[in-house]
């Protein structure tokens, strides 16, 4: 389906443990209520990039009809695993390829799906494939880290919980706009001082917000909202969450 990397194969088992998911705990309501305002409730919907289904799953159980699809087949086979009522149709796909030869009434591509991609070529051609999945009038709602953001996240953490520690190390590369980050994940494995350890290298790229509202334009997008602005300037927010509905 797809000769990029996936760069969450290491760490798929230990994603849910560490909050990865977190965007459906912390947008997850907001969504929905920015669905219904559209008059989107209970409509069919597309989670773009869904990782291991928290968000997808919740969308199902609010009595959507949701599809989701990721790159990497490690999440998936999680999120399968979590989706005990079948509610979901899970998908194998990259999204700058995709064809699952049906339309929805929104898609969803939240928590820096996007900024997996290097180039905006890439960006533009994720966008003209998302919206050849949207029925006319259909919305997208996507959400990234702006470049601000990544360079804000260069530094090394560790993070101890009673469900394990994370130690993160990113590094921010301003000519290229690349951010990578090297995450290694100890988790309890079966018995008292034993964890299992697992790493992984995952890159990501900020773009210009003024390009990426360009290129959108250029994929068939119109009438672009910027959501839940800190700041009047976008390139001072760290993230760039968008509504843009396709023309």
């Amino acid at each position: 389906m797809s000769d990029r990397h996936d760069s969450y194969r290491g760490i798929a088992r230990h994603y849910d443990l560490h909050r990865m998911d977190w965007y459906a705990f912390t947008y997850g309501k907001r969504l929905q209520t920015l669905l219904a305002e559209r008059g989107l409730a209970g409509s069919k919907i597309l989670d773009a990039g869904c990782g291991t289904g928290t968000l997808a799953i919740a969308l199902a159980g609010a009595g959507y009809t949701v599809a989701g699809v990721d790159l990497s087949e490690a999440l998936l086979e999680v999120a399968r695993g979590k989706d005990t009522r079948k509610a979901v149709r899970w998908v194998h796909g990259d999204l700058t390829r995709l064809d699952l030869a049906e339309t929805f009434d929104a898609v969803t591509s939240v928590a820096d799906v996007l900024n997996h991609l290097e180039t905006l070529d890439d960006w533009e051609r994720a966008f003209r494939r998302l919206a050849a999945h949207l029925r006319p009038g259909g919305y997208l709602l996507f959400d990234v880290m702006t470049c601000f953001g990544l360079e804000h996240l260069d530094a090394y953490t560790t993070h101890d919980r009673e469900s394990g520690a994370l130690i993160l190390g990113v590094i921010w590369e301003p000519p290229t706009r690349r951010s990578t980050l090297k995450i290694t994940s100890f988790v309890p494995a079966g018995r008292p001082g034993l964890f299992e350890r697992v790493s992984e290298t995952i890159t990501e790229w900020g773009q210009p917000v003024g390009a990426i509202f360009e290129r959108l334009t250029r994929s068939g997008f119109g009438d672009p909202e910027r959501l839940w602005a800190a700041s009047e300037d976008p390139e001072a927010d760290e993230r760039l969450a968008v509504l843009a509905r396709r023309t």
